[in-house]
């Protein structure tokens, strides 16, 4: 993928704008741009989103991709990050804790291996877009919903969670980044996730994986809602408040997968 150097100053539409057209989404990229105005209500929240630098921004991402790694690592190879060499102890503000390895993937184990490894390459790729602004991985806990590796069927359940709300989570902050380099960089990852979480849906209703809704945006799997859109047949995005809700379980700046919070400078509910 052909990257662009980081403008000093740039226009922000402009370069969106350009930017989409060039990767032939840019009907998307105005879809989602409304999609995240609406989603965001109230002026101050589009505000909240807009302050953040475009580096804020993939640090938000990398703490995601942190826990679908550690996530994917424990399930399939019962290991870490960092037992597994990808990052350092030192590349951590604290441990990895839950889950272990799921004792069969019947005929599905490509798949989370191929799971495994794209999310892996994912920190390393974000952590060398950031260098060194990357934040640590934080704390993280897999056992924060009781579920994920007790089965195939329970490992899907949690997949495909992530999946979905990491599409929503790249799609909402997509309009805010304006640096062309780091929006190639979000783009293209957003579109990995999109391939797995259609990968993880279809596998789920194979299974008969039943999937509960993380919040009121969701559509978990079923045989009539396959995929994970709207009425209009569009991928939903989420703010990073509603985001954090949901890895928070509920908690403001803490709680759930991240019992100490998110590292960065996105790291509490508005």
């Amino acid at each position: 993928m052909k990257q662009e150097e980081v403008p000093t100053q740039s226009p922000v539409s402009a370069n969106r704008r350009n930017f989409l057209k060039g990767a032939g989404i840019a009907g998307i990229g105005l879809a989602t741009a409304a999609m995240v105005n609406n989603a965001f209500g109230p002026g101050e929240k589009k505000v909240e989103a807009a302050q953040y630098a475009d580096a804020e921004i993939l640090n938000f991402a990398l703490n995601l991709e942190y826990l679908e790694a550690e996530f994917y690592l424990m399930a399939t190879y019962n290991t870490t990050l960092v037992r597994h060499g990808v990052i350092k102890a030192s590349d951590e503000s604290g441990p990895t804790t839950g889950g272990h390895r799921v004792s069969s993937f019947g005929n599905f184990a490509y798949v989370a291996t191929g799971l495994r490894e794209d999310e892996i390459a994912h920190v390393k790729f974000l952590r060398s877009a950031l260098g060194s602004a990357a934040v640590k991985k934080p704390a993280i806990n897999l056992d924060a919903l009781g579920y994920g590796f007790s089965s195939l069927n329970s490992f899907l359940k949690l997949a495909r969670q992530f999946e979905d709300v990491g599409v929503s989570a790249y799609l909402g902050a997509a309009p805010f980044i304006s640096s062309s380099k780091y929006l190639a960089a979000a783009a293209a990852i957003l579109g990995t996730e999109a391939q797995h979480s259609g990968a993880v849906r279809q596998i789920s209703i194979m299974a008969g994986a039943t999937s509960p809704a993380v919040d009121s945006l969701d559509v978990p799997p079923s045989s009539s809602k396959p995929y994970d859109v709207d009425s209009n047949a569009l991928s939903i995005p989420r703010t990073f408040s509603q985001v954090l809700n949901i890895v928070y379980h509920g908690g403001n700046c803490s709680g759930g997968f991240y019992p100490d919070g998110m590292n960065g400078s996105i790291v509490c509910k508005s």
